[in-house]
């Protein structure tokens, strides 16, 4: 019986892993191909609205308020769905690009109105008791509405992958969090 049981535990303890994605660090050249395929599969805008990167997405994002946390497959995705819409793919340059960074990005969306320069909105990204601040902050995208992207550049060795994490996105006027649950996020 005991036999039985602990059989079930380790069944159980392996089965997690396959459960839960926690974003690679490093991609290999097929998780790569993976990613393109993926984007070209959900050209342009659609790919926010696609099962893997809806994922990667906190608050009403992208068409208000909160963000996405753009790891190496997400952003591999995302790139490739725009350039598809254009009729373009990823080069093997930005393939190698990706494959060698070391940072991956957290885009967050705020009113523009409390935004002049980047460092009017302050990303933190706290997982239990450690507030990881970006290495750098700079702006993104200015929608139609009057809504600012700023994104924040992470080193990723400073996250741990598989923990829930809040995104806090600080300005002037206030401060917004979000829970993100990184070990969902392919």
């Amino acid at each position: 019986m005991n036999f039985i049981k602990w059989c079930l535990s380790f069944a159980t303890i392996l089965g997690i892993p396959a459960l839960s994605y926690a974003f690679e660090i490093h991609l290999t050249q097929q998780q790569i191909k993976e990613a393109i395929e993926y984007g070209a599969k959900y050209k342009g805008k659609e790919v926010f609205g696609s099962p893997e990167v809806k994922k990667a997405c906190f608050g009403e994002y992208p068409t208000g308020e909160g963000g996405i946390i753009m790891s190496k497959y997400v952003h591999t995705a995302v790139i490739s769905a725009m350039l598809n819409a254009k009729d373009k793919v990823i080069t093997p340059e930005d393939e190698k690009a990706i494959e060698e960074s070391t940072t991956f990005d957290v885009v967050v969306k705020i009113l523009d109105e409390d935004v002049k320069i980047p460092e009017d909105v302050q990303i933190i990204l706290v997982q239990g008791s450690n507030n990881i601040l970006p290495q750098k902050t700079e702006f993104g995208m200015k929608g139609k509405d009057s809504i600012q992207s700023i994104v924040g550049v992470f080193q990723q060795d400073k996250v741990n992958p598989k923990s829930n994490t809040t995104v806090i996105a600080k300005t002037r006027k206030g401060q917004k969090k979000y829970k993100v649950d990184f070990s969902n996020i392919k």
